[in-house]
């Protein structure tokens, strides 16, 4: 009687513990799991800089409107004696920016149809916008490194740029055998300067790049320090829900579909978003990105007419309201580029009838950021381990040796002292 009290005593005490102990081992396992999910991922600063490779930043020229320039070819083009409306529709489709008003009037006016050769005769050629081209005083041909891109600007030219080269190579490298890189090239008309990572494309509206509008016949210097992003190799490993960004091989199901970019970027995937919003509302896309579209990914994308055009303009404001909500997360791999300096119009006076320009690194950068992961699935597998060990003593060499004692005890025994 008394062997029973003290077993069932025990069992007692047993039972309670090992309620308590579970209870706080799933509330601790469940704290560590919400940790695990909600911050895997931190930031630190690495000043070990003495072997690094600083790519130069990728630069995107896009050439403006230019009203003096239309209304010369438009007399070449159509003649003399052409309706004058003419030139607004072609001024709004050659250099479309989203919205072309006067499409609406090609009900009652003739209106050229083919806007590929419209492009082809009002926007300036890479040999004639960009001349005298040198990267730190090594002359180029220009033509050879500003490669055409298909962006929302229509197409630009890109020096040093993933998308336009479709490789993520890395060229022109800054170390201290190299120093920092500086870029000089001439412009024979109107342009905005896009500066930005080398994965990226220039898109309306994105905060993340720089953007300079340079008129004809002025002279523009702009100095940068770049701040770049190191990963460590722990991240890769994290879900993409986790670490809450891309890296540029991680292209959109939508994106590869499409194929217009090689690599993910965020501007890239809100250009992509963009055209979705345009098939959505429109059943066509305009005519600066849909050409660019590859249909080995059995997604067909019409070029819109002008009567789409006309629909892209009634629909303009909720398409732009939409490109907010796009499922676009940042990039894994972004610097961040910042203006130390940039001359004003004022300040060189010039009467060559080209713009020079000179983009230029101030110094080789000393600071970089790392995202490391905090906690890997290992990490979090240790960690519960290590409470499971806390309070049941337990490993895995005591699991074995409670099996092997289960196997040599004698229960017959064990049940006749019961």
């Amino acid at each position: 009687m008394k062997n029973r009290l003290r077993l069932f005593l025990k069992l007692s005490f047993l039972s309670v513990y090992s309620y308590l102990a579970w209870k706080f081992l799933a509330k601790s396992t469940l704290r560590l799991v919400e940790n695990f999910i909600a911050a895997p991922v931190s930031f630190n600063m690495d000043t070990l800089y003495i072997n690094w490779n600083t790519s130069f930043p990728a630069l995107t020229v896009c050439e403006m409107y230019n009203s003096e320039k239309i209304w010369d070819l438009s007399e070449q083009y159509f003649g003399l004696n052409h309706d004058l409306k003419i030139d607004d529709f072609v001024s709004e489709v050659v250099f479309f920016s989203g919205a072309c008003v006067s499409c609406a009037k090609c009900e009652r006016m003739e209106c050229p149809s083919n806007f590929t050769e419209l492009l082809t005769l009002f926007r300036t050629k890479c040999s004639q916008l960009l001349q005298n081209c040198r990267y730190t005083n090594f002359h180029f041909d220009c033509c050879e490194e500003f490669l055409p891109i298909h962006t929302e600007y229509g197409i630009c030219f890109a020096f040093n740029s993933n998308q336009a080269r479709k490789n993520d190579l890395v060229r022109f490298a800054n170390n201290r055998a190299t120093g920092p890189g500086h870029l000089k090239f001439d412009v024979s008309v109107d342009i905005q300067l896009h500066i930005h990572s080398s994965n990226d494309v220039p898109v309306p509206c994105y905060a993340g790049m720089i953007r300079e509008t340079i008129l004809l016949g002025s002279t523009k210097e702009i100095i940068i320090n770049v701040m770049e992003v190191y990963n460590d190799d722990s991240v890769a490993q994290l879900p993409l829900d986790q670490r809450r960004c891309r890296f540029s091989h991680e292209t959109t199901e939508w994106g590869r579909k499409l194929g217009i970019y090689e690599f993910y970027s965020y501007p890239t995937c809100i250009v992509e978003c963009g055209l979705a919003l345009e098939m959505k509302y429109c059943n066509c896309s305009n005519h600066f990105i849909a050409p660019a579209v590859k249909y080995s990914g059995g997604v067909t994308v019409s070029i819109c007419d002008y009567y789409g055009l006309s629909c892209l303009t009634r629909h303009y404001e909720e398409m732009q309201s939409e490109r907010k909500s796009c499922d676009c997360i940042s990039s894994c791999e972004e610097p961040e580029y910042n203006i130390v300096y940039s001359s004003t119009e004022d300040e060189f006076e010039s009467d060559k009838e080209v713009t020079q320009v000179q983009i230029s690194l101030i110094d080789l950068p000393t600071l970089r950021y790392v995202r490391r992961s905090i906690n890997t699935p290992v990490d979090l597998l240790i960690s519960v381990c290590g409470i499971i060990g806390l309070f049941f003593n337990a490993s895995i060499l005591r699991i074995i040796e409670i099996l092997f004692y289960l196997r040599e005890l004698k229960w017959s025994e064990v049940w006749e002292r019961i």
